[in-house]
C-alpha cells in the first residue's frame, strides 16, 4: 500500500513537474509580429507602364548627362551663366518633371511603388546587409517571414493619408498573425508616416515604436533648401566621400588631402566659383525647376523643421499656395510640433524609443549640411527632437555645461552631444560613425530587436546598451562611446605628417610676410 502511495504521489509530482516545463516552455514562446516602415526610396516609383522614373535609371542619367555636357562645356568658355540656364533647366525638368505634384498635393502623373502585403517568399530582401531591407532580412530570421512586414509607400505624397493605410496595414497584421506583441521599427522620412498615426489614431494597437534615424522633427537640408539657403561646400564633399568609404584608413587619407586643400586655399576658391554660378541663376532654378518639381509635394513638405516652416512657404509661394497644400501641410505640422506630447500619451500603452546618428557629414549643399553633426541626411538635433550638438568635427567645448535635468548625466563623452535638451532624453539613443538608416545586420540589427522585444519600457540608465554608442564599420558591433574613438593608428601617423606640413606652411607663410617688406 505505501509502496503505490509514493508510486502516486511520485507520479503526481512528475505530473506537476511537466505541466511547469509545459507553461514555461509556452510562456516562452512568445510570438512578435514585426513591421518596418520605410524611409525615402527604399524601393523606386514606378510609371504607369512600370518604367522606373525614381531613382533615376543608369540609361536615363546617361541620355540626361550626354544633353548637360555640352552647355557645361560651353560655360566654362563664355561665362555665360543665363545661357547655360537656358540649356539646362529644361533638361532637369524633363527628367525630373515626371514625379512632380500639382499644387493641390496630388501626383500629376500615374505612379506608385512596390508594398508588400506579405514576406512569404518574398526575394526582395535576399541580399540586403543593410538599411531597411537589411533589418528585414534580419527580421525573417528572428520572427519568421509570415511574422515580419514591411511598410511601403509614395513618399511625395501625405504622410497624413500613408497613416490612414499603416493603420488599416497594421490591423491587418494583428488578425493575421494573432501574434502577443506587435514591434513597429520606422526609419528616415518613415518617422513623418508613425509620427501621423500615433498623432491620428494613437498607439493601443502597437506595443512597441523604435523612431530609428528619422526625420519625425523635419532636416535641414529641407528647411534650407525651401527658404533658398543654398550654400556649395568643396570641404563638406570631400568630408562626406570619406565617410562613405566606411573605411578608417581611406578616411583619414581623404580627410588628410582635404586639409592640404583647405590650407592652400583650394577648397575655398571652388567652392566660391560654384556659389556665384548657384547665385547667379538661383531665381531660375527655382523658379524653373524647384518648386514646379518638388515644391508641391506634402512629403517633402512633412520634413521641414518646424521653425522653417513659416519661412520656406513665404519663399517657395511668394504669392501663396495652394489651399488644398496648405490644408495637407498644415495638419501635419500641428502634429509635428505635438510630437513631445503625442509621444508621451503613446508611452502609456505602448514602449517607445528614439535613435539618432551623429558624427557624420550632411549633404554639402546648404549651410548646417555643410557644417552641422548629421547622418549623411538627417541633422542629429532633429532625429533625436532637439539634442544640443556641437559642429561636424568640433565638440560643445571644455567649459560646456549640460543645459537641463543637472542631476542626471546626459553629456556624450566624446563632448559632441547635449541630450538633456531632447523633447524625451531618458529613451533617446544616439549612436556615432553610423550613416543614415545603415542599420547593417549584426551589432546594429540586434540593437533594434532588443528594443522590440523587451515587454517593459527601457530607459538610458536601465538597460543593455548606454545612451552614447560608436558603431564599428570593420567590425559591425555597437560598443560605448569612451571619447576616445579617433586615436586609431592611421590617424595617429597621419597627425604626424599633419604637423609636420602644417609646420612648413606657417614657416613659408612668416618668410613671405619677411620678404614681402
Amino acid at each position: 500500500m505505501k509502496k503505490t502511495v509514493k508510486s502516486v504521489i511520485s507520479l503526481l509530482l512528475c505530473a506537476i513537474m511537466l505541466c511547469g516545463i509545459c507553461v514555461n516552455g509556452f510562456a516562452a514562446e512568445e510570438k512578435t509580429a514585426f513591421i518596418a516602415v520605410s524611409g525615402m526610396n527604399t524601393f523606386p516609383l514606378y510609371d504607369s507602364e512600370n518604367n522606373k522614373v525614381y531613382p533615376l535609371s543608369t540609361s536615363t542619367i546617361l541620355d540626361m548627362v550626354g544633353k548637360l555636357l555640352p552647355p557645361v562645356m560651353s560655360y566654362l568658355v563664355t561665362k555665360d551663366a543665363d545661357k547655360l540656364a537656358d540649356k539646362i533647366f529644361p533638361v532637369l525638368k524633363d527628367v525630373f518633371g515626371v514625379i512632380a505634384c500639382n499644387p493641390d498635393g496630388t501626383s500629376v502623373k500615374d505612379i506608385h511603388t512596390d508594398t508588400f502585403a506579405s514576406l512569404v517568399g518574398e526575394t526582395a530582401f535576399e541580399d540586403a546587409t543593410k538599411d531597411e531591407e537589411g533589418i528585414v532580412k534580419a527580421a525573417m530570421k528572428k520572427y519568421g517571414a509570415k511574422n515580419t512586414f514591411f511598410f511601403n509607400y509614395d513618399w511625395r505624397l501625405d504622410p497624413l493619408d500613408h497613416a490612414d493605410e499603416l493603420n488599416l496595414f497594421i490591423k491587418k497584421v494583428r488578425e493575421e498573425t494573432k501574434c502577443d506583441r506587435l514591434a513597429l521599427a520606422c526609419f528616415s522620412m518613415g518617422g513623418t508616416v508613425t509620427l501621423a498615426y500615433l498623432g491620428k489614431y494613437g498607439s493601443k494597437d502597437v506595443d512597441s515604436v523604435e523612431f530609428c534615424s528619422t526625420a519625425f522633427q523635419g532636416t535641414s537640408v529641407v528647411g534650407e533648401l525651401y527658404k533658398g539657403d543654398i550654400e556649395v561646400s568643396l570641404d563638406g564633399l570631400f568630408k562626406r566621400l570619406a565617410q562613405l568609404t566606411r573605411n578608417d584608413t581611406l578616411e583619414q587619407i581623404i580627410y588628410y588631402i582635404n586639409d592640404g586643400l583647405n590650407k592652400n586655399g583650394f577648397n575655398t576658391k571652388i567652392s566660391d566659383w560654384a556659389n556665384d554660378l548657384v547665385t547667379s541663376v538661383k531665381d531660375r532654378l527655382y523658379g524653373e525647376l524647384l518648386v514646379p518639381v518638388f515644391g508641391s509635394m506634402p512629403g517633402m513638405w512633412a520634413m521641414a523643421p518646424e521653425g522653417d516652416y513659416e519661412e520656406d512657404m513665404a519663399f517657395m509661394f511668394p504669392d501663396g499656395a495652394d489651399k488644398k497644400l496648405l490644408e495637407r501641410t498644415e495638419t501635419y505640422r500641428e502634429i509635428q510640433k505635438n510630437a513631445k506630447n503625442i509621444i508621451e500619451e503613446a508611452m502609456k500603452d505602448t514602449n517607445m524609443y528614439i535613435f539618432a546618428q551623429y558624427n557624420m557629414a550632411g549633404l554639402p549643399v546648404t549651410p548646417a549640411g555643410s557644417h552641422g553633426n548629421n547622418d549623411y541626411l538627417i541633422d542629429c538635433i532633429y532625429a533625436s527632437g532637439g539634442a544640443t550638438c556641437s559642429l561636424l568635427g568640433e565638440t560643445l567645448g571644455d567649459g560646456y555645461t549640460q543645459k537641463l535635468y543637472p542631476e542626471k548625466n546626459y553629456l556624450s563623452p566624446d563632448g559632441q552631444i547635449d541630450a538633456s535638451t531632447c523633447l524625451l532624453p531618458e529613451i533617446t539613443w544616439f549612436i556615432r560613425d553610423m550613416g543614415h538608416v545603415d542599420y547593417p545586420i549584426g551589432g546594429a540589427s540586434d540593437f533594434v530587436f532588443y528594443f522590440a522585444s523587451e515587454k517593459e519600457q527601457k530607459t538610458v540608465f536601465d538597460c543593455d546598451y548606454p545612451q552614447f554608442l560608436k558603431y564599428s564599420n570593420g567590425s559591425k558591433t555597437l560598443t560605448p562611446v569612451t571619447g576616445e574613438e579617433s586615436n586609431n593608428i592611421t590617424a595617429k601617423i597621419l597627425s604626424f605628417f599633419y604637423n609636420i606640413r602644417n609646420f612648413f606652411y606657417e614657416f613659408f607663410a612668416k618668410l613671405k610676410g619677411i620678404f614681402s617688406f
